[in-house]
């Protein structure tokens, strides 16, 4: 028997052949108990057979759980079906077109105007109306059967005469992007005023009027499922035989064949409008432009109609030339207006300052549209750029910052980031991906570039006399976070940029455009699972794989600060940079002293600091006397050394708390404090990272102390405060647990000082914080951090039970 075609029926027909079908609401429950329902209809929520959270199927359900759905309203595969819903039948269709699209071989009919049309001729009825489950099994159609087709029929359909593609979006999507040679059917215009259809001539005339004739195959597709279901549903009704849809996004097609998603036209628009100013082009180009621009490396910040601008340093990796360039850009244009209080808007680093990232970019505020042609001249002159440098795309390729200088490397990997770099940048088809991808590639031994919480990670690797790199996938932080799982796959130095082009290619065909809290790289991952990714990657991939090599990643570097000896026998000298903040004027002073002192190169670190390399022994002590190192020293507090933050709500909108300047206050009350208690001798970075919302920005998930911002509130008052987790270690491979949840931020100085007092006062011989924290109690833990449990009296109660410990063993 062929699968049944849905029809579209009346109230009355309904009326009618109740006894004969299943009548289904799938409108929320409440809707359906207190608002009143079809008399006899069972109730199947919409939310139950659609897949919002799948990133590798769409919005599909899996057909065993559909089939689970039917089965507990009663419905076995041969009843037939009569759907509505309480907004002209788009939910409804999309219940009757998965049935169609998985084998469902009872008639399916769906209600014309839904709950409006019944209500306005007929009573409605609040009983509940349940059926017996059934255990029948639904089984997937012959694949020749299933109107669901893939991507590769609707690139063949574009250049097909016999076949019609429809996009069922908005008129204003549609002129927006859309599918080469697709014609426009918005759903609702397929409606009359009251939400029911419009006459059988008037849709005839309307299909025909666009080329969708009966006679021809028609390839349906949105953003949307449910508007596409509807579409499908009324063409079935009217005749149409030969009637497939996509499923899947097309977002990155409609994209790639939009110029207005296009970096290189963005910059070019940019360029256009920096003489008639922000409003003009908001105006212009409407609102949805200022999510494009991040494309180009402009994100605007809260305060209305001012950009941060991102530079990206691939690797990290500067010539003096491009960092003079770089700090006399933000000396010049980074500054507040008078409005927003000029030179002294921020009290603790006044105006026209640069923040260094943890993804070793720089970026800077108070950018106004109509300096940014300037600034991308003076940029393009030295070879810096800011494409891409935001934006769901490959973002900048972070590394060691020591690569190529490093004594302990087999690989120097510049070649292999600048490659990656160049692959990718401008690319209008790469550069719309469902979200930002990140890669890290190092070839040091200490993981430098933090493979575990990358996209893709590349660590150093030998096969026989080959070297090359083990490769890690799906690694990330903020709201769900995963370390990065082996590939088992052994990949050349010349085959990197291979590699990633092809993790781009899988993203971009399986992951989500549309649900963005699970449309991470990581998440497919994890839907996929390892193997089957390995398999869709090397079906995309240029190269053959090969099983992984020997890893040589033998440690884990939380920073480079301080002086170290280069393979060369020279130096480089690694400053901290508290919370990766520091003036325009400062940075060309620092650039200056890399020329004077060295071959001019300055590199900036995955912690928010900056190492000064090529240093002669002699020199040393003379860069130690320069007065700037006294603000950035390589032998800082360990505070200090250890503070890592975000924006924060400074800028940001997405900030809850602040976290610049009281982070920077924190680290230096701390390291004072450390000093007077001799603590300082016993520390060399106290590892606390402060993001200001749960996006995980500053990556608190790895540190010793993680903060994330919250909002605080009892019978008193409103205040800002953090979630705070402890025992972060990437070396360990672990994340930090989340012992207490809303503390008042004013708190967490004191909790820190309590927190260090009683770890060292308990610490086995060579525990980490990470072990640490794993062994106490997280109620002990939260003692600590309140000020319930003092540091003496719980470094009493640990020493006791250390002892009574070894006296067991």
């Amino acid at each position: 028997m062929e699968n049944p075609s849905p029809t579209v029926v009346s109230p009355k027909w309904l009326s009618d052949e109740r006894d004969a079908v299943t009548v289904v609401d799938v409108r929320d429950p409440r809707a359906y108990a207190e608002r009143g329902h079809v008399p006899g209809a069972v109730n199947v929520p919409a939310d139950r057979f659609r897949d919002p959270s799948s990133v590798a199927a769409g919005k599909l359900p899996h057909p065993d759980a559909f089939a689970e759905v039917l089965a507990s309203a009663g419905i076995g595969p041969d009843d037939a079906i009569a759907a509505y819903d309480g907004d002209g039948g788009p939910l409804a269709a999309r219940l009757l077109l998965t049935a169609a699209t998985y084998g469902h071989r009872g008639d399916l009919f769906l209600l014309d105007g839904g709950i409006d049309a019944w209500r306005a001729s007929r009573p409605l009825s609040t009983e509940g109306s349940t059926l017996e489950p059934t255990t029948d099994d639904v089984d997937w159609p012959p694949a020749d059967e299933s109107p669901l087709v893939d991507r590769e029929d609707v690139e063949d359909a574009v250049d097909e005469t016999e076949t019609v593609i429809v996009d069922t979006r908005t008129r204003a999507e549609f002129e927006r992007a859309h599918v080469p040679s697709a014609v426009q059917l918005d759903w609702e215009d397929l409606l009359a005023d009251d939400r029911r259809l419009k006459p059988r001539d008037e849709l005839e005339d309307l299909l025909t009027a666009r080329g969708i004739t009966p006679d021809r195959r028609i390839l349906l597709y949105c953003n949307t499922a449910r508007r596409l279901s509807h579409t499908y549903v009324v063409l079935s009704h009217l005749g149409y035989d030969d009637v497939g849809y996509y499923e899947g996004s097309l977002t990155d097609w409609l994209r790639a064949e939009s110029p207005d998603w296009d970096p290189l036209e963005l910059r070019a628009q940019v360029r256009a409008y920096a003489g008639r100013g922000f409003d003009a082009l908001v105006s212009d180009l409407g609102e949805e432009v200022l999510n494009r621009l991040k494309l180009v490396g402009l994100y605007h910040q809260k305060q209305g109609g001012y950009f941060m601008l991102r530079t990206k340093v691939p690797g990290g990796e500067l010539t003096s030339e491009q960092a003079r360039v770089i700090g006399r850009v933000a000396d010049e244009f980074a500054r507040a207006p008078p409005e927003h209080g000029a030179e002294t808007q921020n009290p603790v680093f006044g105006d026209g300052y640069l923040d260094l990232t943890t993804r070793q970019d720089v970026q800077m505020h108070w950018i106004r549209l109509e300096d940014v042609p300037e600034i991308w001249d003076r940029y393009e002159a030295v070879g810096l750029t800011t494409l891409q440098a935001c934006g769901n795309s490959v973002r900048n390729v972070v590394s060691c910052p020591a690569a190529g200088i490093d004594a302990n490397e087999t690989v120097d990997v510049r070649p292999q980031v600048a490659d990656v770099t160049r692959r990718f940048l401008g690319d209008r088809v790469y550069g719309n991906l469902p979200r930002k991808l990140k890669v890290s590639i190092t070839g040091c031994h200490e993981n430098c570039a933090r493979a575990q919480i990358n996209d893709l990670g590349f660590t150093p690797a030998v096969k026989g006399d080959r070297d090359g790199f083990v490769v890690r996938v799906g690694g990330g932080l903020s709201d769900g976070p995963r370390m990065a799982s082996d590939l088992g796959i052994f990949v050349e130095p010349d085959r990197v940029s291979d590699l990633v082009a092809a993790t781009a290619e899988v993203f971009k065909n399986h992951g989500s455009y549309l649900d963005t809290a699970v449309n991470r790289l990581r998440f497919l991952v994890a839907e996929l699972g390892v193997e089957r990714f390995r398999e869709e990657l090397e079906r995309v991939a240029s190269f053959d794989f090969e099983p992984a090599g020997e890893s040589l990643t033998t440690d884990y570097r939380g920073d480079h600060v301080g002086v170290h000896e280069q393979d060369d026998g020279r130096f480089y000298v690694g400053l901290a940079v508290p919370v990766g903040r520091m003036g325009g004027g400062e940075f060309t002073t620092l650039a200056d002293h890399a020329r004077t002192y060295g071959d001019g190169d300055l590199r900036l670190t995955p912690n928010q600091n900056l190492l000064v390399p090529h240093v002669a022994e002699d020199d040393l002590e003379s860069v130690r006397a320069e007065p700037l190192l006294e603000r950035y020293s390589p032998d800082p507090g360990p505070f200090t050394r250890g503070v890592v933050t975000c924006t924060g709500s400074e800028f940001c909108s997405y900030g809850v708390i602040e976290t610049k300047n009281r982070a920077v206050r924190w680290a230096r009350q701390l390291d004072e404090w450390a000093a007077d208690h001799g603590l300082d001798e016993d520390h060399d970075a106290i590892r606390l990272h402060m993001s200001g919302c749960s996006a995980s920005c500053a990556q608190p998930q790895i540190a010793d102390i993680g903060l994330r911002g919250e909002v605080y509130r009892d019978d008193s008052r409103t205040t800002e405060a953090v979630d705070v987790g402890l025992g972060g270690d990437l070396g360990a491979g672990e994340f930090v647990d989340w012992v207490a949840g809303r503390v008042p931020v004013e708190t967490i100085p004191a909790a820190v000082e309590r927190l260090v007092l009683a770890y060292d006062a308990s610490r086995r011989p060579d525990e980490s914080v990470n072990e640490w924290t794993d062994r106490v109690p997280d109620r002990e833990l939260r003692g600590i951090l309140s000020g319930a449990t003092g540091p003496d009296e719980f470094a009493t109660e640990r020493e006791t039970e250390t002892e009574t410990e070894l006296e067991v063993r």
